[in-house]
């Protein structure tokens, strides 16, 4: 019973290998895939962000833009009535300006002010310089914070090293300017988590990201605190660049364009960040909704403030032994039921479906949920899987259409075996049980039984055989032609069908029938050349048409079982067969057929006959046959 019940298993594990295997491959994809797999968890994540569409960012944020348009206006300072802007004509600026950028911000009402710009080396205009931004600094204390950054070195001595303002700057709170980028060179990462990790590498003097130092310095109430273990903080970008508002830097050097900016209350009770953003400074990311154009670092920045003013994060699901254990016994799950459908593409639709119904979730989780599950390798694997299983299902079909055309061939036309077997889900409606209307042909051999006493007295049994299957070769291949279905051979006759398993209208079949009895005498006329040259005897024969409602089926036993018809019908055929040597004639029907084809064929009424078990009725002859008398000898 153990051995029985082992075979059993061995033998299921083997039909399911493919897709058991196809399970253990989506398990194990993350680990020996990470980074492309990785990328398309971001890139399902972006995708998912730019479907959503934009979003209004927290009116507390603003942005202070160094931008193309300051640019062109300080390039042409030198005729201000200002002394400060005639010295903006070259980047960098002095950093006195930034001094009077803050007192001008902190006029307007702004809460607190963050740099996205790194002081890390002395003014090029000299220590006043430096003094002059350092007092403005102290004016303002507790509401500035300055970019710090974490440089790589390369070479044979390659490192990390943190890059902090100079004195007389270096007092002031400090934010991390570093974003993490990812392999396609985005940043999808918040940099404050980015910070952490640098934290780990370099110790405690790495700062956080300017944006969560920006609202440490702002008091500001509503700090995100919720984390989850092992998942990954995104940035959940507003929109494209300039979502935020952004408001050039020119605005707070020129006078006038500053008055109205006061009068406006635009930078009132603001979270303010300080930032390039021409494409001159190169400090341009691709983000979600950034396109070719990228989103500048300080907007990045701001994204991230703005997502924790909001307490809005986007949680990515971290790699994992119980959810790669959950994918593959998904993906197993559904190759399994897949084989509940033998259609191929039933199969594949399915699959497919599902596989597009997780990726749909996963956008709707990460656009209206914030959790961005790593359903990529899931979807991927359930596609997968259902490719294969159609794959399968396309073979087995294909092997089963071969098996069941072998097995109708047998007594079918080939046309009509190959009709049935690219059909075999309908095979059973058309193979079992049902009433119909057919045409009966019957063929017999005239004096078979004197033939076969006298070959068998002169020890040619083996040969009367050969001829024999010879003559049935030709009659069967004739009555294929004509999409007959051959029921079986008694002795020396042949029973054949037109109408069933497949119905053609019964016009139709009785003009087949006839065609295929004119041609199987045609064969029998070719046959008995080649056997009078030979120096054998001759042979003749009878063909009997009937038409009538039969039982058609698959009918038989457990053991032994052939598709077959009963009724009427087939007896009148047999009864007929009396009747057409009675009168001499090769091809003989009866009143049904004739009936069906008269208006084809020249018909020669051979009278009025009484047949068993039915009423009398006329007997017709196909004119247009030689009829051979036959010897005495063989009349049987």
């Amino acid at each position: 019973m153990t051995r029985l019940a082992a075979t059993s298993i061995g033998g299921w594990l083997r039909r399911k290998s493919l897709i058991l295997g196809l399970g253990l491959l989506s398990a194990a994809a993350p680990w020996f895939w990470p980074e492309p797999l990785e990328q398309a968890e971001y890139q399902l994540t972006e995708i998912s962000q730019e479907l959503r569409g934009p979003r209004p960012a927290p009116p507390e944020l603003a942005i202070v833009a160094i931008d193309d348009f300051s640019l062109q206006q300080t390039a042409n300072a030198d005729l201000a009535e200002q002394a400060e802007l005639q010295r903006l004509q070259s980047w960098p600026w002095p950093r006195a300006i930034y001094a009077l950028v803050l007192d001008r911000l902190f006029e307007s009402g702004a809460k607190a002010v963050g740099f996205d710009l790194l002081f890390d080396t002395p003014s090029g205009y000299g220590p006043a310089d430096d003094q002059a931004f350092a007092q403005g600094l102290r004016k303002h204390r507790g509401k500035v914070v300055l970019g710090a950054q974490v440089l790589e070195s390369r070479g044979s001595v390659a490192g990390l090293s943190l890059a902090s303002p100079v004195q007389p700057l270096a007092q002031v709170p400090q934010g991390l300017l570093n974003g993490f980028l990812n392999p396609d060179g985005s940043i999808r990462l918040r940099p404050d988590h980015y910070a952490e990790q640098l934290r780990q590498t370099l110790g405690p003097q790495v700062p956080p990201s300017l944006g969560s130092a920006l609202l440490q310095q702002s008091s500001q109430p509503t700090i995100e605190t919720t984390t989850r273990t092992g998942w990954r903080p995104l940035l959940d970008p507003y929109g494209p660049p300039r979502t935020i508002e952004t408001i050039p830097i020119w605005e707070l050097l020129e006078p006038r364009s500053y008055q109205h900016l006061n009068a406006s209350g635009r930078l009132r009770n603001r979270l303010v960040l300080v930032g390039p953003t021409a494409a001159i400074f190169q400090d341009l990311h691709h983000t979600p909704f950034a396109g070719t154009e990228g989103m500048p670092g300080v907007e990045i920045h701001a994204t991230e403030l703005g997502n924790r003013l909001e307490q809005r994060v986007l949680w990515l699901q971290p790699r994992s032994i119980a959810w790669s254990l959950f994918t593959g016994a998904s993906v197993i799950g559904v190759g399994l039921l897949s084989q509940r459908w033998t259609r191929p593409l039933r199969r594949l639709g399915i699959t497919g479906a599902i596989a597009a119904a997780l990726v749909v979730s996963g956008v709707l989780l990460i656009s209206q949920g914030g959790i961005a599950l790593r359903v990529i390798s899931l979807s991927l694997g359930t596609l997968a899987v259902g490719v294969v299983s159609s794959a399968e299902a396309t073979v087995n079909l294909q092997l089963n259409r071969r098996r069941l055309k072998r097995s109708l061939s047998r007594y079918l036309s080939p046309a009509v075996a190959s009709e049935i077997a690219n059909q075999p889900e309908e095979a059973d409606g058309l193979l079992g049980g049902k009433l119909t209307e057919v045409v009966v042909l019957m063929t017999d051999i005239r004096g078979f039984t004197a033939y076969t006493q006298a070959m068998s007295s002169s020890g040619r049994v083996v040969e009367l055989v050969e001829r024999l299957n010879v003559y049935f070769s030709e009659v069967v291949e004739a009555l294929h032609g004509q999409g007959a279905t051959v029921d079986k051979f008694i002795g020396d006759a042949t029973l054949a069908v037109f109408g069933a398993p497949i119905h053609r209208g019964n016009q139709a079949e009785a003009s087949a029938a006839i065609e295929a009895a004119l041609e199987i005498e045609a064969r029998l006329r070719s046959l008995n050349q080649t056997w009078e040259q030979q120096g054998e005897t001759s042979w003749q024969q009878v063909i009997v048409l009937s038409f009538g409602t039969v039982i058609s089926g698959n009918i038989g036993s457990s053991r032994r079982m052939d598709y077959t018809v009963i009724g009427d019908a087939v007896n009148t055929a047999s009864r007929l067969e009396a009747v057409a040597k009675q009168c001499q004639r090769t091809i003989v029907m009866s009143q049904g057929v004739a009936d069906l084809v008269r208006d084809q064929w020249p018909l020669e009424d051979l009278g009025r006959f009484e047949i068993r078990g039915q009423t009398a009725q006329h007997v017709y002859a196909l004119a247009s046959v030689t009829n051979p008398v036959p010897k005495a000898a063989d009349r049987s």
